[in-house]
């Protein structure tokens, strides 16, 4: 087989003697030319479990869906104690009746946990009674939160069709982000769905309640206005903050730094968005258009996807770090900035402090966008900066990372390749390119490729700032680029 310039197959001797060989286009190796070349032995077993770096994760993660079922618990007893709303009152009943009922699932968790622990279960068994009794504990309320949901998208089905194109579109775009490894959809998803079921149920719930305590006892006025506003801005970017927290703890390995946080973040902004939308979308079709515009394509990526993203990029940037002052400092500081931005709009279209045309059109097409322009415009441009800042940050350890593993010679990556791995753009015409001239499966594998070479370039770097990964990591990603650059099944 004829390999790239400047690489070395495993299993040959070293190349250093030969005279240099000018660069030439990186193509796959057609199908004819490939032949089977030696493959390393991957290293022996080692005795430290995998899944033992995962246990104290999803405990935490869990802790974090506890502590929002227990915010919901205390603002449905307030509600009941106040009633100053019958339909809150009687929200609240139902609810503290599903947290007692979680509250026995745990319980009932924790002895079978702890009678695991007794029994000498290693981490990784400890791990699994931790993910199937966190299922089925947290199961219960998250489905009774998605059929509330789906009841609100069938009364307002107009509204979801409409919005269901913007939002993917919306989710697409932020995806595009990561241009260097790309989160799987199911990640994305399931970062909506925590958006659009968990966040908007607290927000509901605990918003709803506050909302009626202002009303109650606090006087119209700014105070007033200042209380909505508050009251809006806190539990919303709270929850939206323990999604990200939750996701990032679950789902470690996919998250690589602030601009993986960023990424998550939005897409849980995204889906608060959309359930918000469905709830604007109730009456007739003039206000569905309405709100769709406000809301699903001048407002839908400098609202709340913003907010969540800025909270992202917080919880992203403390993954790097190691010691946990600064950690809670950038994540709390992310979380902060949110919900100022967000304080700040919500006051403005609350207390009605922005520009207002008496003349529809102008009101629709102008005026309300500029106040958008206005007062969502630079926690945007932050974010924007936050995802500059944060590419450039991991292409600079990517190319490092990619230089000493062509350095090692080991042959998962040449010299000549590493300038192609950094460009997402070249990667993108190459694979155009070898769609034309050759076939789908040859388009396949040269994509598989170069995601196994961008995933053994984080995998280096994971292990440079410190990070846990399972054992032998790094040579299994070398010996699938091995068959990948042989042309043997992956």
């Amino acid at each position: 087989m004829t390999a790239p310039p400047g690489s070395r197959l495993p299993g040959n001797p070293p190349a250093d003697h030969r005279p240099p060989v000018p660069p030439q286009r990186y193509l796959p190796p057609s199908p004819q030319s490939w032949r089977p070349v030696l493959v390393r032995p991957l290293p022996p077993p080692s005795s430290v479990d995998a899944a033992e770096y995962r246990v104290g994760r999803i405990a935490a993660a869990f802790a974090v869906c506890g502590g929002v079922l227990l915010v919901i618990a205390l603002a449905a007893l307030i509600a009941i104690v106040r009633a100053d709303d019958p339909a809150l009152t009687g929200l609240g009943v139902a609810n503290l009746v599903v947290v007692a009922v979680v509250l026995m699932g745990a319980i009932a968790a924790a002895i079978v946990l702890m009678a695991v622990r007794l029994a000498g279960g290693g981490p990784r068994t400890q791990w699994r009674v931790w993910a199937i009794g966190g299922g089925v504990v947290f199961g219960v309320p998250a489905l009774l939160m998605l059929l509330l949901l789906l009841l609100e998208v069938g009364i307002s089905w107009r509204g979801a069709l409409l919005s269901i194109p913007t939002t993917t579109f919306a989710l697409w775009t932020f995806r595009r982000m990561q241009r260097n490894r790309k989160p799987p959809w199911w990640l994305v998803l399931a970062a909506f769905g925590w958006g659009s079921v968990v966040s908007s149920y607290f927000a509901q719930i605990v918003e709803g309640m506050m909302h009626a305590v202002i009303r109650s006892d606090v006087q119209p006025g700014t105070a007033a206005v200042i209380g909505h506003a508050a009251a809006a801005a806190f539990p919303e970017e709270f929850v939206k903050a323990s999604g990200v927290v939750v996701l990032v703890l679950l789902c470690r390995r996919r998250i690589d730094g602030m601009l993986s946080g960023l990424v998550i973040g939005a897409c849980v902004g995204l889906g608060f968005q959309f359930a918000e939308s469905m709830s604007y979308m109730t009456q007739g079709f003039d206000s569905v258009l309405y709100q769709h515009w406000y809301r699903q394509v001048t407002g839908l990526l400098v609202s709340h996807a913003t907010y969540a993203g800025i909270i992202g990029a917080g919880v992203g940037l403390a993954t790097q770090l190691k010691d946990w002052p600064r950690r809670i400092m950038v994540a709390t500081g992310g979380l902060l900035f949110a919900i100022a931005a967000h304080l700040v709009w919500d006051f403005c279209a609350m207390g009605h402090f922005y520009w207002e045309s008496s003349d529809a059109n102008v009101q629709l097409f102008i005026v309300q966008p500029a106040n958008l322009i206005v007062l969502k415009g630079p926690a945007f441009l932050v974010l924007l900066t936050l995802v500059i800042v944060a590419l450039r940050q991991e292409t600079r350890s990517l190319h490092r990372q990619l230089r000493a593993e062509a350095a090692n010679r080991l042959g998962a990556v040449t010299p000549d390749e590493v300038s192609l791995l950094l460009n997402a753009s070249r990667r993108f015409r190459l694979r155009l390119r070898t769609l034309r001239e050759g076939s789908f499966s040859a388009y396949q594998q040269i994509n598989r490729l170069h995601t196994a070479q961008l995933e053994l370039a984080f995998t280096r770097w994971r292990r440079e700032r410190g990070e846990n990964a399972p054992p032998g990591a790094e040579e299994a990603l070398r010996q699938r680029i091995y068959r990948l650059k042989a042309g043997a099944p992956a």
